[in-house]
């Protein structure tokens, strides 16, 4: 089939080398504009800059499915010191190494790991639009690219937090589940954050669809639809709490604001405090396929100073797919009960002696 394709090809090509003398023949004529022709070909051929569109009610027009996939990190390296941006080269290499480990490794664990490939499933950075950053940090503010230091008291807390669990990953793993909350929120398929929107190994897409007074964020990671509204009322109470905390929006010039407060508590971004955390966002059109997210996190009890963090979204065809989550929630009587089976075999194995074992 290739080679028949290719000859028919070549015939075409050539038939119409053949024709184009006689059709430039019969298209000159005494005194035609032929240069006229030429330019205004030209000029057709000329891509158009890109222009800002809107909305049939006069928003600028931010609508689509977007990804902010990365290979950026989210402090700076050492290596940069104070330089904000990569030089070409540098990106480049980045990029390609970024593949290249994203490819080697299954969802940024070991090849030869028992879960799944994730190429095999198109869930690689490689396979859903990721494009190059040219940044050598995601956040921007403070200038040195490093989250600004804890307060005392956050310091204290999150020294108190249990060490992770170096075998999480592994086959056959201890697993604390004494308690339904020790599963964890993302587990039991309630909530896995945010905002802030940010990058993560897959389910890195949003899909943005805007009406009169409102403007719909949903998120990969559990599709949940935030509704923002944007008729400048204030937010609700501060005892209505909720996992995706309470947003409002407005337009600063080309820019959507969408300020976020009312957080439930274990539902924040790295553990900030619920009671007093704000993030705010700002969605920009820079072009035809690049959306710039910026965020700012302002927690005056978690961090001694606010900080603020920039992440590309790149224009996808699409469609999003549903995250359906689904294993922990349906399994999470069986996680239950493994535990307690694994506690039952312990207690016995610490209890049992000679004289017992009849």
């Amino acid at each position: 089939m290739r080679n028949r394709s290719l000859a028919g090809t070549l015939a075409a090509a050539i038939a119409m080398a053949l024709a184009v003398p006689a059709l430039v023949a019969a298209q000159t004529t005494p005194g035609a504009k032929t240069a006229g022709s030429a330019q205004t070909a030209t000029k057709t051929a000329e891509k158009k800059p890109w222009k800002l569109s809107y909305t049939s009610d006069g928003q600028p027009d931010l609508q689509g499915i977007w990804t902010n996939l990365s290979f950026t990190p989210m402090a700076r390296p050492a290596k940069y010191g104070n330089r904000e941006f990569l030089t070409k080269e540098e990106m480049d290499w980045d990029f390609k190494a970024g593949i290249a480990r994203s490819y080697d490794t299954t969802l940024g664990n070991a090849a030869d790991s028992p879960f799944y490939d994730a190429t095999t499933y198109a869930l690689d950075a490689w396979q859903n639009g990721i494009q190059p950053n040219p940044r050598t940090s995601l956040l921007v503010d403070p200038p040195n690219g490093q989250f600004p230091p804890l307060t005392p008291e956050a310091a204290k807390k999150r020294a108190a937090r249990p060490a992770p669990n170096p075998q999480a990953n592994a086959v056959n793993a201890p697993t604390k589940a004494d308690t339904v909350a020790d599963v964890g929120l993302g587990v039991r398929c309630m909530t896995f954050g945010g905002p802030p929107i940010l990058p993560s190994v897959t389910n890195s897409d949003l899909q943005i669809v805007q009406s009169a007074g409102y403007v719909l964020l949903e998120w990969e990671w559990d599709s949940t639809p935030r509704i923002v509204p944007l008729d400048g009322k204030p937010h609700l109470s501060s005892n209505i709490r909720r996992w995706n905390g309470d947003s409002r929006g407005h337009w600063e010039g080309h820019t959507l604001v969408v300020e976020t407060t009312n957080f439930r508590p274990g539902a924040t971004y790295q553990d900030a405090n619920p009671d007093t955390l704000k993030i705010t966002e700002y969605f920009t059109r820079t072009d035809e396929t690049t959306i710039e997210y910026k965020f700012t996190v302002d927690d005056q009890t978690t961090w001694t100073a606010p900080w603020s963090a920039i992440v590309p979204f790149s224009r996808i065809k699409g469609p999003m797919p549903e995250f359906a989550c689904t294993e922990g929630n349906f399994a999470l009587v069986e996680i239950l009960a493994a535990a307690r089976a694994a506690d039952k075999a312990a207690t016995g194995k610490a209890t049992v002696t000679p004289n017992s074992q009849k």
